[in-house]
């Protein structure tokens, strides 16, 4: 009975043995089938997906880009003031150019030249040094001059300004 059982144990063993032995190759071969199927995917993926759109869609804009619109311009030049509370010691260099679409605007600015020209000066003798010299204020003084420069024209109006030249001494 005891040779019985130990046969039996022996022959589970080899059984158990052999079940393993053919799971362990089977694994041994599947597990490197999968891992280079899913390279070989990951590969197409990044090469052929990802990394082309990006690509295109930075090209596309390109295509579809107008070229930059200019309009005519009125220019100012020479414009010097000294800004308020420096009792003239210190002093504002400016040149300028307001932009439009519509010629007689140009026209009829260069008509009223003087008055512009005392506008503009008006504005910035009422600012201060430190007004004129923080850059966020250059913008609201951008508005400023051309809410007054549109106020007074009949034709038409300005739609931006440039500053050419901006110095303070």
């Amino acid at each position: 009975m005891a040779d019985e059982k130990s046969k039996k144990s022996q022959e589970k063993a080899k059984d158990t043995d052999e079940k393993k032995g053919k799971g362990g190759l089977i694994k041994f071969i599947l597990v490197p089938v999968i891992l280079l199927a899913q390279a070989v995917g990951a590969y197409f993926v990044v090469f052929n997906l990802l990394l082309q759109e990006p690509t295109k869609a930075a090209e596309e804009p390109k295509d579809k880009k107008a070229p930059m619109q200019v309009g005519l311009f009125y220019e100012i030049n020479d414009i010097v003031v000294n800004p308020a509370g420096t009792s003239g010691k210190r002093f504002l260099v400016m040149e300028m150019a307001l932009e439009t679409n519509e010629q007689t605007v140009v026209d009829e600015a260069t008509g009223k030249e003087i008055w512009i020209r005392d506008a503009i000066i008006s504005i910035l003798t009422r600012k201060t040094p430190e007004e004129l010299l923080d850059y966020s204020m250059q913008n609201e003084l951008k508005k400023e001059i051309l809410n007054t420069m549109n106020r007074k024209l009949t034709t038409g109006k300005f739609t931006k300004i440039f500053f050419k030249r901006y110095i303070m001494q």
